[in-house]
């Protein structure tokens, strides 16, 4: 079974309530989860990076 290793991202600028983000490696890429401070919500998307280079900055 697969082990997803979540890592906390920088956030600058964030919103009263603070916000969160997460990565992880998964083939092909990244999983991103984001989570908004105060049970507002959150999401997961996928970033396209093959050869896993994004270093968690600006893409």
């Amino acid at each position: 079974m697969a082990e997803l290793v979540w890592e906390k991202l920088n956030c600058k600028n964030q919103p009263m309530g603070g916000l969160g983000a997460w990565r992880t490696k998964v083939p092909g890429g990244w999983l991103v989860a984001i989570r908004c401070g105060g049970g507002d919500g959150g999401g997961v998307t996928f970033y396209p990076d093959p050869t896993h280079q994004w270093d968690g900055g600006n893409p």
